[in-house]
């Protein structure tokens, strides 16, 4: 039984291959200044809004059209979270020694002694000093208010915004990514530059 030669292999036509590549390169140098554009656009849009928050506390804005009716995507400020922590652990320790010696201990280590505090009593202080957004301690028990020396509360993760588009429903069959593109292709928003500053504000004489 005889088997056929296999076939040498074949290169690609040399005009396909060229604009195949020319295609590539060329939606990659598009793409790289999308992405540079907006990153810019990115952070005056975060700026805006962070202004706008510090001044209406307004937390979300509806993105619309240029009619000014047509909503396509929302933005949401998403707040940032923050919990208390021992940030000074000998006047802390000092604190719980004076005031709940009973969670209070020390361990002598060899050319050395340390302090020790009970590890669910500084979980119960912190968590108390996080919920009440002070580093202020309630006896829970006696019902007395204790200004605690060595926490203090700190932020584990900054406010940011959240950007949706909107989804298609029966009244707009066209979601909101079909919206901006349709509105790019008509001209009506333009990607290839930002959008003009507003007019500056006359200085009052």
């Amino acid at each position: 039984m005889t088997t056929a030669p296999e076939k040498a292999p074949q290169a690609p036509d040399p005009a396909y291959l060229a604009a195949v590549l020319r295609h590539r390169q060329a939606m990659a140098a598009q793409l790289d200044r999308a992405k540079a554009m907006f990153a810019e656009v990115d952070t005056d849009a975060t700026a805006l809004l962070a202004q706008q928050y510090k001044a209406t506390k307004s937390v979300k804005t509806d993105i619309t059209l240029p009619d000014g009716e047509t909503k396509f995507a929302t933005v949401t400020r998403v707040g940032g979270e923050a919990e208390a922590k021992v940030t000074d652990r000998d006047a802390f320790h000092a604190w719980v020694r004076d005031t709940y010696p009973d969670h209070w201990s020390f361990k002598v280590i060899p050319a050395r002694t340390e302090t020790v505090v009970a590890d669910a009593f500084t979980d119960q202080v912190l968590s108390a000093v996080t919920a009440a957004n002070t580093a202020e301690y309630a006896d829970p028990d006696s019902g007395v208010v204790h200004e605690v020396p060595g926490v203090s509360i700190r932020p584990t993760r900054k406010a940011y915004f959240r950007w949706l588009f909107t989804w298609a429903s029966k009244r707009q069959p066209l979601d909101g990514r079909e919206l901006a593109a349709q509105a790019v292709r008509a001209g009506l928003i333009s990607t290839d530059a930002p959008p003009a500053l507003p007019a500056a504000e006359p200085d009052d004489q």
